[in-house]
């Protein structure tokens, strides 16, 4: 089965949440999503008002804050993300990511159809303060998230085939 992916970006801490838990209700795992959002985004600053620069994973009280003021499995995820780089990611992503050879962090969604130069402008769309979120699967099941994520309020959504 081929997996592709479809890409929301969202530049309000509002409607990514609300992203979140749409996903979550409609029974989309953290298999199924990652999570892409800049450290020093201001959406985590309630969560942790005396941030570690240092790159390592957050605190187990950020993480806690972070997954309780999103709620549900995909909650969990955003609790769970690992600081790589400059950028907070989870999901599938952060294995993809952690062995991908060069090429930037987004580089590693080469396998689900996204170029470089695509990948590059999305990087630098989070150094700006952008949030994304990167669901993969079948057609069928990205056709169900694109259409609930429309309702959201993404900066943009697109969709990558293989």
């Amino acid at each position: 089965m081929t997996q592709n992916c479809l890409i929301a970006e969202f530049n309000n801490e509002e409607d990514f949440r609300t992203a979140i838990e749409v996903l979550d209700k409609a029974h989309f795992t953290e298999d199924e999503v990652s999570i892409v959002r800049h450290a020093d985004d201001e959406g985590l600053s309630e969560l942790d008002a005396a941030q570690d620069k240092t790159p390592v994973s957050p605190s187990s009280e950020k993480t806690a804050a972070a997954s309780t003021v999103a709620g549900g499995t995909l909650g969990a995820a955003l609790g769970a993300m690992t600081l790589m780089g400059p950028m907070l990611v989870a999901g599938p992503i952060f294995g993809m990511t952690a062995g991908a050879v060069g090429g930037g962090l987004l580089g590693a969604v080469e396998s689900w159809g996204v170029d470089d130069q695509v990948a590059e402008s999305y990087e630098a769309k989070v150094r700006d303060g952008a949030r994304l979120l990167i669901v993969t699967g079948d057609d069928i099941r990205l056709a169900d998230a694109e259409s609930m994520l429309k309702t959201t309020g993404p900066t943009s959504l697109e969709t990558f085939q293989r």
